[in-house]
């Protein structure tokens, strides 16, 4: 795989200098420091001297850093670790938990940790004994948690493009869906005096909204940022928001990577914000490293940019900010050579750039640091490194109700799950099987005059994913891999094999897909991968093909049913489009196009002999027996759809992060007994019905607004079946 990089050098002269002695940055690290101190850094005057620092030993790659009095909480190799700072300079391990997947941000509230986990949703941990943190409970977030605070009772998650969650927390074992608002791609949230303030990424935007009612947040003003969007701080009436990536404004030829920088406004109305100052880092485009934070102490501001390293800015007036120094991470573990960042590019040695800032966490007198891959960092600034209490200012207040679920004028319904939702269904005959992550699995009997009945549930531990081909039930079971279940009656299955690991090194099976008239499935652990599994032999299931793509694969997005009976297609997120050859127990690539085909909702449907597929916010039918390059697609509006949006210009980074989102794309799944298609979107909260039955004239049937974000629908003769997520299971009136 190729990744997509650009890299523009920098000028690089030998930086042999410390701050001047008129600036108090620094002092000697003691000799109980072993790692040597380490002076990597820009040139050039406009990014001030070069910051000293050293590794503190025994640390590992790490996500995320906060300080909480005299402790360090790290994300560190896929876990929590805790370190004692009795000596802010001499952290030491205190004890740590693992196991929880793809960390990302961390909030410590009290005696509980809370941390996000793109794919694995948010997590709490018990911190009541710090040599022996336990792990209370996980929450399955909307999509890919990616951004974290918590205030009060209530954790707001960045789940990227499908917005800003609100989460109850008061009950860490048992946490409980609020709500959701769509923003453009949330990467951090920052709360403070009920309000809410989202960094959006590729849409270079800071989303403000009203949370002081997390359970119905409102749209207060949109912030345009010169670059996409991410790590913020609040301070009183000025917001430091952090930006990367690629330019907003100026000449479209000098764009590209020069959207780094710090951009401050005064927020003293948030509805009226107004811009006071950017400040710009050096300019850089690596894609698979894009965080970026400030953290404030005093009149200053410190500020990571991933490879960019860290920089230190005087903010005293934030319509003159300065940059005083910086610093640059090694790209090599300074304990072990053979640890380094996994990316040829960055390993140049002509490339000033070092391994990923992935936080910061202000002691005192201290600034830790952490490298992505390579470990914990220390820089010292005595005077300057002093911790704030935050000032979060009026906390939001729980609902009074809780999460009401949907219309039931429209549907027959479970009744809400807002604490272990509905994420799939599989049907055979009248019964319905549904996922509920550590519910396990639901068992319902479905009637078209009562509904939806429950009558048994399977104890599996975890349940992600679930569909039926035969008798047999196949179950993504997070790290316990593929289960495969035969069913002997209504509510009684029995098992029947296991794969253990899907992917080796991301052990949470998460999607997967199975179809009638063949034992071989495909499944994801929602990273860059598609694995294709034959369960012949249920005992001896076999791994037959794997392909990887660019884009993650962390959606529903692969089709229901096959076309012709034979051939499956997959979507990739903002990226591209693959379909497979599943006959004859093979599975044999047909086409490959990196194109953009649709937005992170789309998928695809198998429709007879075809594939309906979304297009660039409308849809397109794709004969899988005669390909037909994605630009070259013919792109039909929906029924009721006035236009089109402009497609994607071109297949660059720039395009493929702007792709546009469209109310109208989806999951979709077509019916060819009744002719029907259901298109279910995820980030707008819709479900569309159309009669497909003339599939040159389709006809629009209905169009129901959801309270939650649904996951991908089947149908029931004639009924759409949707699990509906934190709403439950969901059947069409």
């Amino acid at each position: 795989m190729t990744l997509p990089l650009t890299l523009r050098p920098l000028l690089r002269l030998p930086v042999l200098f410390l701050f001047s002695p008129s600036i108090p940055l620094l002092g000697q690290a003691p000799a109980a420091i072993v790692t040597e101190p380490i002076l990597n850094a820009h040139a050039g005057a406009e990014y001030g001297k070069a910051i000293p620092f050293r590794k503190i030993p025994g640390t590992a790659g790490t996500l995320a850093l906060e300080v909480s009095g005299d402790r360090l909480y790290a994300l560190e190799s896929g876990g929590l670790s805790i370190y004692d700072l009795a000596d802010p300079l001499r952290p030491e391990k205190l004890g740590s938990v693992g196991g929880m997947g793809n960390v990302r941000q961390l909030r410590v509230r009290g005696k509980t940790a809370f941390l996000t986990s793109r794919q694995y949703g948010l997590w709490a941990v018990d911190l009541s004994d710090v040599k022996n943190p336990k792990i209370i409970s996980n929450f399955d977030a909307v999509e890919m948690a990616t951004g974290l605070d918590v205030a009060g009772d209530v954790a707001f998650i960045g789940n990227r493009v499908y917005g800003v969650q609100c989460v109850d927390v008061s009950d860490p074992a048992h946490m409980k869906h609020l709500s959701s608002y769509p923003t453009d791609e949330s990467q951090s949230v920052t709360y403070r005096d009920g309000l809410l303030f989202s960094g959006d990424w590729a849409g270079g935007e800071v989303t403000v909204l009203d949370v002081s009612d997390p359970g119905a947040p409102k749209p207060v003003s949109n912030i345009r940022l010169d670059g996409y969007g991410d790590g913020m701080a609040v301070r009183g009436n000025l917001l430091f928001a952090s930006t990367g990536q690629h330019k907003k404004s100026g000449p479209e030829e000098e764009r590209h990577g020069a959207g780094h920088g710090l951009d401050l406004f005064d927020i003293s109305d948030p509805s009226k914000p107004v811009k006071l100052s950017k400040v710009a880092f050096p300019s850089i485009y690596f894609g698979p490293c894009d965080y970026w934070t400030p953290r404030l102490s005093g009149h200053f501001c410190f500020a990571s940019d991933t490879i960019n390293g860290v920089f230190l800015l005087d903010v005293a007036d934030p319509r003159k900010p300065r940059i005083l120094g910086n610093l640059i991470l090694p790209k090599s573990d300074p304990e072990n050579a053979e640890i380094h960042v996994p990316y040829e590019q960055i390993m140049d040695p002509g490339i000033p750039q070092g391994d990923a800032v992935s936080s910061i966490a202000v002691g005192d007198g201290v600034l830790y640091v952490s490298g992505n891959y390579t470990g914990i960092y220390l820089a010292e600034f005595p005077g300057i490194a002093v911790p704030e209490p935050r000032d979060v200012g009026g906390l939001p207040h729980l609902p009074d109700h809780p999460f009401p679920g949907e219309n039931t004028d429209v549907f027959f319904s479970s009744g809400p799950e807002p604490v272990q939702p509905t994420r799939a269904v599989a049907l055979h005959g009248d019964v319905a099987y549904t996922a509920n992550v550590w519910d396990g699995l639901k068992v319902y009997r479905l009637s078209e005059d009562e509904g939806i009945r429950q009558i048994g549930a399977v104890d599996i531990e975890y349940a992600a994913d679930v569909k039926r081909s035969g008798d047999r039930l196949y179950v993504a079971e997070g790290q316990n891999g593929i289960g495969v279940y035969r069913i002997k009656s209504e509510t009684g299955i029995e098992e029947i094999g296991r794969l253990p690991v899907l992917e080796k090194g991301r052990t949470f099976a998460q999607f997967l897909w199975a179809f009638e008239g063949t034992d071989t499935i495909a499944a994801t652990c929602a990273a860059t991968q598609v694995h294709f599994v034959d369960f012949s032999d249920p005992k001896k299931p076999e791994i037959v093909h794997s392909e990887s793509g660019r884009g993650l694969l962390y959606g529903n997005y692969g089709s229901q049913n096959l076309a012709a009976g034979r051939y499956f297609g997959l979507a990739r997120q903002g990226a591209g489009f693959m379909v497979f050859d599943l006959r004859d127990r093979k599975v044999n690539p047909v086409w490959l196009d990196g194109f953009p085909l649709c937005s992170q909702t789309g998928s695809v449907a198998g429709m007879g002999d075809e594939l309906l597929v979304m297009r660039a916010g409308g849809y397109a039918r794709f004969d899988p027996r005669h390909p037909v390059a994605t630009q070259e697609l013919i792109r039909h509006q929906f029924p009721g759809q006035e236009q089109l949006p402009a497609d994607v210009p071109d297949d660059s980074a720039m395009s493929r992060s702007l792709f546009p989102k469209s109310e109208w794309e989806g999951m979709p799944y077509y019916d060819a007994a009744s002719g029907r298609l259901a298109v279910v979107n995820r980030i707008f909260k819709n479900l569309r019905i159309y009669d497909f039955s003339d599939k040159d004239h389709p006809k629009l049937l209905k169009h129901a607004k959801l309270n939650a974000n649904a996951y991908a629908p089947t149908i029931w003769k004639g009924h759409v079946l949707v699990p509906g997520g934190y709403s439950g299971l969901l059947l069409e009136k």
